[in-house]
C-alpha cells in the first residue's frame, strides 16, 4: 500500500542538475555578451539597454536548443497522469 501513494518524479534529481547547469551556462553566455557589449569605450543607457536586450536573446536561444533535444523525454512524461 505505501507504493500506492508515492508518486513517480517527474523530473529526477539528475535531471534538475542537467537543467540548473544548462540554465546556468546560457546565463554565462549571456552574461559574456552584455560584458562584451561594455567594451566600446563609452558606457552609455543606450548600451546598456541594448547589451541586456541581446544577452536575454542570448540567454533564451541556447536554453531553446538545449531544451529542444530534451523535448522528447520530458513530453512523454508531462501528460502521462492523464
Amino acid at each position: 500500500m505505501a507504493n500506492q501513494y508515492t508518486k513517480k518524479k517527474l523530473i529526477s534529481q539528475q535531471n534538475r542538475k542537467e537543467i540548473f547547469w544548462n540554465l546556468l551556462n546560457s546565463g554565462l553566455a549571456g552574461a559574456l555578451v552584455f560584458l562584451g557589449s561594455l567594451t566600446s569605450g563609452k558606457i552609455t543607457w543606450q548600451g546598456l539597454v541594448f547589451g541586456l536586450i541581446a544577452s536575454a536573446i542570448v540567454i533564451i536561444t541556447k536554453f531553446k536548443d538545449y531544451w529542444d533535444g530534451e523535448k522528447k523525454e520530458y513530453s512523454t512524461k508531462l501528460f502521462k497522469f492523464l
